[in-house]
């Protein structure tokens, strides 16, 4: 039998009811959780969670492009989403 070692986590007990219940949701507990947690940070060689203070820098200065060209009137609007395709093709000079 493998050796197995025990984790101790301290947060906050309303984290942990939390947590507990959406476990308890999904039909699991929170050491299967924690051991599928550990096994994908081995199989992935990555810790996998995503940090994040925002949108990405390249997003938010599209963003201020397509906000700055609807201003300025640069811009075409569609109806529908048919309407928007037609205008990319035509625009491509694609006929359909």
């Amino acid at each position: 039998m493998e050796k197995m070692s025990q984790v101790t986590v301290r947060i906050s007990d309303a984290d942990k009811q939390q947590v507990d219940h959406i476990v308890k949701e999904l039909g699991l507990d929170m050491t299967t959780v924690t051991r599928a947690f550990y096994k994908q940070i081995i199989r992935e060689q990555r810790v996998p969670l995503d940090f994040s203070l925002g949108l990405p820098v390249e997003t938010e200065e599209a963003l201020e492009e397509s906000r700055l060209l609807a201003m300025r009137g640069k811009t075409k609007g569609y109806a529908t989403g048919k309407d928007l395709v037609d205008g990319v093709l035509a625009t491509a000079g694609v006929d359909r």
